[in-house]
């Protein structure tokens, strides 16, 4: 599972307000019976990638959240299958 964000930041600019798209993406978290999904690490994970944004002081805030897709997909690990040779 995987969180992605597509959003609107934006900063004031002399009498204006510059408007740049910004996209987050949530490394890949395996969920099963013994693994459960964590929230709060999502949540911080989101927050952190947002703050980055902000780390040298580009003044950029958060305007609006334009997507939020949660990605699932169903983990099917490799199986063993016969052995084909490829030289004889």
């Amino acid at each position: 599972m995987h969180v992605r964000v597509d959003a609107i930041i934006v900063r004031d600019v002399e009498d204006d307000q510059h408007r740049i798209p910004a996209y987050f993406n949530t490394r890949i978290h395996d969920v099963d019976p013994t693994q459960h999904l964590e929230l709060q690490a999502v949540a911080a994970d989101q927050s952190a990638q947002a703050d980055h944004w902000n780390v040298c002081g580009s003044g950029f805030v958060l305007d609006r959240i334009t997507k939020f897709v949660l990605c699932i997909s169903k983990y099917r690990p490799l199986h063993r299958s016969t052995y084909i040779p490829t030289h004889q």
